[in-house]
């Protein structure tokens, strides 16, 4: 399908910033994982999360989380 709408900038390489999680970590539930990872960059970009990057953990099979150590 082609769209005459331009990609905004960054969109990109803010998608392959998830694919390679979801690929690297294998959630379970990746709509939830996709949330708490963009939650964490939110977080990051606004100065509340002192870590360099996401740094997606499961703690369980079935859910997917983002800590900031």
């Amino acid at each position: 399908i082609k769209s005459s709408s331009p990609v905004p900038a960054g969109f990109r390489n803010l998608l392959e910033g998830l694919a390679r999680e979801v690929l690297r970590e294998q959630p379970t539930d990746i709509v939830a994982f996709a949330a708490e990872y963009f939650q964490r960059l939110l977080e990051q970009r606004e100065g509340e999360c002192p870590c360099p990057a996401p740094t997606p953990t499961l703690p369980s099979p079935h859910q997917a989380s983002l800590v900031c150590p």
